[in-house]
């Protein structure tokens, strides 16, 4: 069986890459399912327009929309910024002859 083991700098940049992608995916998630609930609110304004307790509603809801594309850009960004980081000290080592990846 072939097995890739990498050095300890480069698993600690991967892991961060791949907690900045946990990240982005909750904070994905989160903005989808206030997009769901703008629209559903919406709807019912449609429906009522006479109801200021839906149109508040709505506001509300638009609000913690915008903050939720807001942080999953953000997300996305520190995501992008840990796979720049580690590839370019797994390509900074490749290139001075570390060994970066060896098979065990």
């Amino acid at each position: 069986m072939f097995e890739m083991t990498f050095s300890r700098p480069l698993a600690a940049f991967r892991l961060a890459e791949e907690q900045a992608c946990m990240g982005y995916l909750t904070a994905r998630k989160s903005m989808v399912r206030l997009a769901s609930r703008v629209a559903s609110i919406a709807q019912l304004v449609r429906e009522h327009p006479t109801r200021a307790d839906y149109r508040a509603a709505l506001e509300h809801v638009k609000g913690l929309h915008v903050d939720a594309v807001d942080r999953t850009r953000l997300a996305w960004l520190r995501w992008q910024n840990a796979q720049v980081r580690s590839d370019a000290f797994w390509a900074a080592s490749n290139e001075a002859g570390a060994s970066v990846a060896v098979a065990a």
